[in-house]
């Protein structure tokens, strides 16, 4: 998979970002091998002064931990950066190792061997890679919610999917959102044929905009975000009305046997984590400064406006704890994927899916 150069990448997208991890996961019985991608690591220097926002209840087992990130920086990793530089990882006791991926399959790579003990992954993807034998357990939801669908060309009547036909539609071959497409027409009794479907790649809201597609899958708080600071208001399909159950889009990933060795470990890890998600929900402007002072090449206008969009469906708590995962929708959405045919067999989400490393609300 060819990555795209550091100065393209702070403004790749959404679905784009979400495009690196569609290869299938397999092989995954001998990833530990030395086949794995080369990665480029950082350590993230606990130079900030502790800032006393995170007890600690119990000390770490392992206090230098490695977390591999997204495959590009994008605004879903806005709270990581928050939580490294006010200091709430050196409050945990910890020392954050930032792995930046070289291939589109090393978060479930090295979080099953243990080359990292954390990772950032989205949940059809989880259930994906534990059905391929990876044994992953998701600890905390970052993005509670999936805001994805089809965004509709400018001037274009479509608000159903009957509008579709006879229309140029471009979905990245992404198979969670190529199965959301798919429910989308069934939802809507559409015949396939009755639309055409194309692969856009990496490029997706320019094309749009240009007219050379009617319909494109977006995530609302990205591609679509950045569609509308270009003075474009795009009629929006969500998918979520139209047969794909909603589903925790971003979550934090570890190791099962690494998270039952060391409980204490995941728990301040995670209670770190979700502190920065706090802070940066509550101080969207300086959490995005923050961000845009590490990744340069990110256009901070853009950046703040995802960023805001985002927040609606971060996991925020809403009154319970910061990061609570809903295991009925990820058992919906495993029966869902069985449908899609992106599952032989429903995955038993009670041994994926774990809220008791969360703080208390």
């Amino acid at each position: 998979m060819l990555q795209r150069p550091a100065s393209q990448r702070g403004v790749v997208l959404g679905l784009a970002v979400l495009l690196a991890g569609t290869v299938l996961l397999v092989g995954l019985t001998g990833c530990g091998s030395s086949q794995t991608s080369t990665t480029t690591s950082t350590v993230a220097a606990v130079d900030a002064e502790p800032s006393g926002t995170i007890e600690v209840v119990a000390k770490p087992e392992v206090a230098k931990v490695d977390l591999i990130m997204d495959w590009v920086p994008w605004v879903l990793d806005v709270p990581i950066d928050v939580a490294i530089e006010k200091g709430f990882y050196a409050d945990a006791g910890l020392e954050i190792v930032q792995t930046l991926p070289a291939g589109p399959t090393d978060v479930v790579k090295f979080v099953s061997t243990g080359k990292s003990q954390f990772g950032l992954y989205y949940a059809p993807d989880v259930l994906m890679g534990v059905a391929e034998g990876a044994p992953l357990l998701s600890v905390a939801g970052l993005m509670s919610h999936a805001p994805v669908g089809l965004a509709i060309g400018p001037g274009l009547d479509a608000t159903k999917p009957e509008d579709l036909a006879g229309k140029v539609v471009a979905v990245p071959m992404i198979p969670s959102v190529r199965a959301s497409y798919d429910s989308l027409l069934e939802a809507g009794g559409v015949d396939p044929a009755a639309v055409t479907l194309v692969d856009p790649g990496f490029d997706l809201v320019a094309p749009l905009l240009a007219g050379t597609y009617q319909a494109v899958a977006f995530t609302e708080f990205g591609e679509l975000v950045e569609a509308e600071l270009d003075g474009r208001e795009l009629a929006y399909m969500d998918f979520r009305d139209w047969g794909t159950p909603d589903y925790a889009f971003m979550n934090v990933i570890t190791n099962r046997d690494f998270a039952a060795g060391n409980p204490n470990t995941v728990r301040a890890f995670v209670a770190a984590t979700m502190a920065g998600l706090t802070y940066a929900a509550e101080h969207p402007q300086e959490a995005v400064d923050i961000y845009v002072t590490r990744h340069p090449e990110l256009k901070k206008e853009l950046l703040m406006a995802q960023w805001e969009a985002a927040i609606p469906s971060m996991a925020t708590g809403d009154g319970q704890a910061t990061g609570r995962q809903d295991l009925a929708n990820w058992a919906s959405l495993s029966t869902w994927m069985v449908e899609a045919g992106l599952l032989a067999e429903a995955v038993d989400v009670g041994g994926v899916v774990s809220n008791e490393y969360l703080a208390a609300p």
